[in-house]
């Protein structure tokens, strides 16, 4: 009998986690609960273990590289804005940042979601727009539409055309990083998923974690992910 997928999820390194007295490592429910609910096993990476990450990624099948604090603006030459929050752990970024890299070259199966879409165009040589304005979409705590490009991964995870996402994000890709193509807009023209052509990658700036336990769209990006992480899984 085969065994569930197995779904490496960065966690965040953070300075205060209710419950615990000193630092912890975060990751939210809802990412865990929908991997869980699509068939798959969450397993929480820690940011600072010493394992190589190839070593690492041996024991898994895909990655779910989830939501966070902004991408330091100093990654992509940035000016660091009032509005930019940061990850507490300085060492954040390049972890999460050499997972996507090692997923990138063994085409493991890979979900980034909001935060890990920037990093991903951050890492390819993009820029991120460092506050987006409230108008005519305000991205921060709001439902819209989302398009998804003909032929797309997201288009045919979806099984359809456009989705409303749930939107939690005041920053979002500016330059499109190399190699990288976009799949999905919002109404407002914001670039909103990207996709890596030739490898399974999937992109997206909204938070399909809100609302899986009951949306079909939303559902659907951890249905993606397990399946094509099930093919990973050795037989017997």
């Amino acid at each position: 009998m085969s065994r569930h997928p197995r779904i490496g999820v960065p966690g965040m390194w953070s300075n205060s986690v209710h419950g615990l007295r000193y630092d912890g490592l975060a990751v939210a429910t809802g990412v865990l609960q929908a991997i869980v609910d699509a068939g798959g096993e969450p397993v929480p990476l820690f940011p600072h273990s010493p394992m190589e990450f190839d070593e690492r990624l041996e024991i898994l099948d895909g990655i779910v590289v989830p939501g966070g604090a902004d991408v330091n603006p100093n990654r992509y030459g940035a000016q660091h804005d009032e509005r930019t929050g940061i990850t507490d752990h300085p060492g954040q970024d390049d972890a999460d940042a050499r997972i996507i890299r090692a997923c990138l070259e063994r085409d493991l199966p890979t979900l980034l979601i909001c935060r890990g879409m920037q990093l991903l165009n951050v890492e390819l040589g993009g820029t991120l727009h460092a506050h987006l304005p409230t108008e005519p979409l305000d991205h921060v705590g709001s439902i819209h539409r989302v398009i998804a490009a003909e032929g797309s991964a997201l288009r045919g995870a979806w099984g359809a055309a456009e989705q409303d996402v749930s939107s939690y994000h005041h920053q979002a890709v500016d330059r499109v990083g190399d190699g990288l193509v976009v799949t999905g807009r919002s109404e407002d023209g914001t670039i909103e998923a990207l996709e890596v052509p030739g490898r399974r990658i999937l992109a997206v700036q909204w938070h399909p974690e809100d609302r899986a336990a009951h949306h079909a769209g939303d559902r659907a990006m951890f249905d993606w992910i397990v399946a094509e992480a099930r093919a990973e899984v050795p037989v017997g």
